[in-house]
């Protein structure tokens, strides 16, 4: 899988791999491991530390891994423009929607997020990873 890999590609490797951490880590630790994941996200521990919360957040990083899962898959098979696809549609749409999401409880976390997914999908948007931008 790894025999074609360039620099370019890390933007899209390390949000593949981002997107299944919220499932993986909780699976690999057992109980705490949704509420690390939630606090490491960004939500206050008023929120992290209601255990009634965590399947709904599990059941939301389960179908968010799907597209790290499919973004491996496609960089398995070398559809590199597809990568780049992704990370406009997670860059530009998730990213926001974390920025929405955490702006009342923890504003600074928003900001950063935000700013963050702008510029993986601005990797996207230039092609990085197809080397287009090269």
């Amino acid at each position: 899988m790894f025999q074609d890999f360039h620099y370019r590609h890390i933007p899209a490797l390390f949000t593949a791999g981002a997107q299944c951490w919220g499932t993986v880590y909780p699976l690999m630790v057992g109980t705490g491991g949704t509420r690390a994941v939630m606090l490491q996200y960004g939500l206050p521990e008023n929120i992290a530390d209601v255990p009634e919360a965590w399947p709904a957040w599990n059941a939301g990083t389960a179908r968010t891994c799907c597209l790290g899962l499919l973004m491996f898959w496609f960089y398995a098979r070398r559809q590199y423009a597809v990568l780049d696809t992704f990370l406009v549609a997670i860059g530009g749409y998730l990213g926001l929607a974390d920025c929405v999401l955490l702006w009342r409880q923890r504003p600074k976390m928003a900001v950063f997020r935000l700013v963050a997914s702008l510029a993986f999908a601005g990797t996207g948007l230039a092609g990085v990873t197809q080397g287009r931008a090269s």
